[in-house]
């Protein structure tokens, strides 16, 4: 026999609608005791209770899914995205897709449709090519999405990211205090918005200094790319004595150009970047909390669309060791 909320709800002695704040991960929102949410979780385990996502569909009119646009899914850092997205989608109610776009328009586009088409509620963006005008129209029909780690020009919605510009900063600091004085970027398409927040942060954080840029050289996030953008920007002169690296494929591709006297700095940490053959020091993103708040700002517009919160984290530093 099916086991309804209702019963259990009976057994206990409590309302329908304690049952289901409980069930749902809402009771600490809504006051419930720890007493009386533990007793409804235990009962509901007991007994086999699984929720009917067919009738919470069609009750509410929704599908009780989000859907997550990824350019790579591969790379360490939209992997820990969507980690603390699904975590934060799951603790809801809600089940996370997630769609590897390659970078590519065409299928950025496809995931408009697939909002549009209801077949998710919500859509958690980190665009590459779009532009405002793709996303001026679903703004205007009440589509809920919001931006992660990228913002767009001309587009005033939800967004939650990294503050590029404060992580340039520490990462240039670090280097001049260790007596650096030319110091090379490896950046990534100027397309891409945070890529050109980047580099405006390695410009400011060097004139506070006094400093002008060293030589600098741009490429797709690839590392094998990188690595002979990287082998150009050794070539020229004044030759660098430290680099900074835009993000996790970039720092990969200049540490197997660099010389071994040359400092690196990657922007993005990674599992693996203290047990390199040459530990490099990272700008460290707290990029499961951005994606749990990019799920948090999403569910906060399916419930009242139209918003525009931006919410700006702040990196740290990770020092290891190499060059000074």
């Amino acid at each position: 026999m099916t086991v309804r909320m209702k019963d259990i709800a009976l057994s206990l002695g409590v309302s329908q609608t304690t049952v289901s704040h409980v069930l749902r991960g809402r009771d600490g929102e809504f006051r419930i005791g720890a007493g009386t949410a533990q007793r409804v979780r235990e009962t509901a385990a007991r007994v086999g209770y699984r929720p009917s996502a067919l009738a919470r569909s069609l009750k509410h009119d929704r599908a009780y899914a989000l859907a997550l646009a990824v350019g790579d899914i591969a790379d360490p850092f939209w992997s820990a995205l969507a980690l603390g997205c699904q975590q934060e989608a799951e603790r809801h109610g809600y089940v996370l897709v997630i769609s590897h776009t390659g970078e590519l328009l065409e299928k950025e586009m496809q995931l408009l449709e697939m909002l549009r088409q209801r077949r998710v509620d919500g859509l958690i963006l980190a665009p590459a090519h779009l532009k405002a005008q793709h996303l001026a129209e679903l703004r205007q029909e009440g589509r809920p999405f919001v931006l992660a780690d990228r913002s767009i020009d001309g587009l005033d919605v939800p967004s939650v990211e990294t503050d590029s510009i404060a992580g340039l900063r520490l990462a240039v600091d670090h280097l001049v205090g260790k007596g650096h004085r030319t110091i090379g970027y490896v950046g990534g398409p100027a397309h891409i918005a945070t890529f050109r927040d980047r580099l405006l942060g390695f410009r400011q954080a060097l004139a506070r200094h006094g400093l002008r840029p060293g030589p600098c050289v741009v490429t797709p996030s690839d590392p094998e790319k990188a690595r002979i953008a990287a082998e150009r920007l050794f070539c020229r002169r004044p030759v660098a004595t430290a680099v900074i690296a835009a993000n996790f494929w970039l720092a990969i591709g200049t540490l197997r150009a660099a010389p071994e006297d040359v400092a690196i700095v990657g922007f993005d940490d990674f599992f693996l970047a203290d047990v390199l053959r040459r530990p490099i020091t990272t700008i460290a993103q707290p990029v499961e909390e951005l994606g749990r708040q990019a799920v948090s700002l999403l569910l906060e517009e399916i419930a009242h669309p139209g918003g525009s919160r931006r919410i700006v984290l702040p990196p740290r530093l990770i020092v290891r060791g190499g060059p000074p």
